[in-house]
Formats: structure tokens, sequence, C-alpha cells
């Protein structure tokens, strides 16, 4: 008789690796992995616009364009690919634009593809100075456009939303906008009107696109077609200084950047870290930062004196609140829209006060 030892649990199955070559460098990545991601572990940089890590690829751009190099048992391709839904393959042999002269030329077309519409008013435009479109067309594109034909034209900027404005003329149809309205966010509402030449990025029903967390796709634009109300034509990047901190508007405490010009605020990007919030900001953490400088806000403290409010310095102003702020009848109720710290605060406030009686 065969006694068998009952296992913990089910052992899960090791990943399976697959090893590629890109520009003469191996490396072993999951099955699966697209060969755009393949080759960022290897610190090679493949142009891209329509590819991001948070959305499902949809090769929309095609600026991502790499030779597959048939390695000898007829596993190659005629064509170059696009590398951002290019699975890898075991023994696959990939060349960039950095080896292949195929794959930098398929690039440079598409560059002058993308560019045959745009209107090119750099100077003008409030993504001038950090556009990826900028950057990839320096380094990638070609040196001059064979099109001499009329471009298309639309009306600008039309209000998207009362938070964003849209200019249809700068959008190069990457897709960004609508599938982070159909994957992430999940309102629906972003969509691509009509066909062909005559395509345009638009709300399903023509109403302006309200929803919580609209304000990302300003970020998520390659171009300059979605830009901030509140932030155009009010900075360049080498007008400005960055500075890292959290949003306290929420218990969420997502990670943000503030661009800061002339000692003001002037707008709230998301900062990564995966861990708390995947890049995406809420509306009111992207936009709230209006309040700081509102002509509304108080700069004294205020103490009401028979029903009226007068300014006071902040030395009485404590005095006062802690004074009404001790003994065992105090109380502390913290609403939701609080922080952590927040909460923490207002406890020990009261409890050192000699109250107990705190409620969240």
């Amino acid at each position: 008789m065969t006694v068998t030892e009952p296992t913990s649990g089910a052992v899960e199955p090791a990943e399976k690796l697959i090893t590629v070559t890109i520009d003469g460098f191996e490396v072993s990545v999951p099955e699966g992995t697209l060969v755009i991601r393949a080759a960022e572990l290897l610190g090679i940089q493949i142009p891209r616009f329509c590819d991001h890590p948070l959305l499902d690829p949809v090769g929309a751009c095609r600026q991502c364009l790499v030779e597959i190099v048939d390695d000898g048992r007829g596993r190659g391709m005629p064509k170059p690919q696009a590398s951002c839904t290019t699975a890898v393959m075991p023994g696959m042999v990939v060349k960039t634009q950095l080896t292949s002269p195929i794959a930098d030329k398929a690039q440079q077309g598409i560059m002058e593809f993308l560019l045959i519409n745009h209107p090119l008013d750099c100077p003008v435009c409030d993504k001038g100075g950090e556009c990826p479109l900028q950057d990839i067309a320096f380094g990638w594109g070609p040196g001059r456009s064979r099109f001499i034909e009329p471009k298309r034209h639309f009306v600008k900027p039309l209000a998207l939303s009362p938070l964003i404005a849209i200019d249809r003329e700068r959008c190069i149809l990457c897709y960004r906008c609508v599938r982070f309205s159909q994957e992430i966010s999940e309102d629906y509402q972003l969509v691509l009107q009509e066909r062909g030449a005559h395509t345009y990025v638009a709300t399903f029903d023509g109403h302006p696109y309200v929803a919580p967390f609209s304000g990302n796709i300003i970020e998520l634009c390659p171009v300059g077609a979605l830009t901030s109300q509140e932030y155009r034509f009010r900075a360049r990047p080498w007008d400005i200084e960055d500075a890292g901190t959290i949003c306290t508007l929420c218990p969420s405490q997502c990670n943000v950047k503030l661009t800061v010009r002339d000692e003001q605020v002037a707008r709230v990007l998301a900062r990564d870290n995966p861990a708390v919030d995947d890049g995406w900001l809420c509306d009111k953490g992207r936009f709230g930062f209006q309040m700081i400088s509102s002509p509304d806000r108080p700069t004294s403290p205020l103490i009401r004196e028979g029903g009226a409010l007068r300014e006071a310095s902040w030395d009485e102003a404590i005095e006062i609140a802690g004074s009404r702020l001790r003994g065992p009848r105090a109380a502390a109720l913290i609403g939701g829209a609080s922080s952590n710290e927040e909460g923490w605060i207002a406890q020990r406030l009261i409890r050192e006060g000699g109250s107990e009686a705190v409620a969240s």
C-alpha cells in the first residue's frame, strides 16, 4: 500500500520564457510579450504614438514599424511589422530603425504621412517643447515632404468639454483618447466620427465630454490636439518648474506633479506610482488646484464676534481655537474627503486636549 502525502496547494506552472534577438542582442521575455516591450528591456527605444502600456494595443499610428528578419527557417516577415501589436516568437530576429534601412525608411514614410494634414504650428502650440511628435519628427522623420496638396481644416479650437479644448487639425488619430474612454474610464463617450481622411475625434452624441476622469486624455495625447482650457497659453517647458507631491483632495492620495510658474501652480500632472493610482487622476485632483490662487480664498484667519467676522492675527486665532478644543466636551468629526494625515492630526489635537470623543 502506498500512501501519498497531501500537497498544501496547487503548484503554479513556471512562466515560459522566449528568447529573441533584437538589433543583435538576445533577451528572454515571457510568452506573449510584445516586441516593443522586449526592445525596452534592452534599452532600445522604438518611436511610437498610439502605444501605451496601460491601453490595449491597436497599431493605429504604425510609427513603430520594425523588420522581422528571416532566421533561415522561413519565419521572417516580408514587410515591416508594427512592434506594438506583434508578440515575440521563439528564435525571432528583429531589426529596429537603428540597424535596418528597411525599418528606418518605413518609419520615415509613416512620419511623412502623419504630417500631411498636420498644421505644423509648433510656435503657437501648447505642446511645443514637450511634444512627442516634435521629437520623433526630428529624430526619425524625413527632412522634407513631397506633399503639396491643401491640408484639411477644422474650426478650432473647440470646447470638447468645459475643461478641455480640442484642435482637430493637430490630431494624428492615434486613438489613445478614445481607447481611454472605452477601456479605462469606461464612460464610452469618445469615438472616431466619419471614415478615412475625414475621421475626427468627437463624442458619440455631440454633447460635451463630461466624466470624472476626462482630464487624463490631455496627458495621453501625444500632440497638441487636446489641451487644458486652464493651462492654454500659460507657459512653455523652459518657463516652468516641476515639484512632486501628493494630492490631498481625497483619501486616495494620488501621486501628482505640480507645474509651477512665477511661484503659482499652473497645472497638475500625474506622477508614476502604479501601486497607488496607475498614473490616472480624477478631474478634481487635476483641475482643483485653481482654488489655491482663487480671489475668494481667505488669506488671514477670521474670528466670529457678534455674528460678524473680523480679521485676526494667527497667534490670536490659534489661541482662541486651542482654548475651545480643550476639555472633555470637545469632539471632532472627520469627513470622508479628508486625508489620513488630516484625520490623524485632528484626533491627536482632540485627545491631547482631554477628550476621547472622536468619530470617523
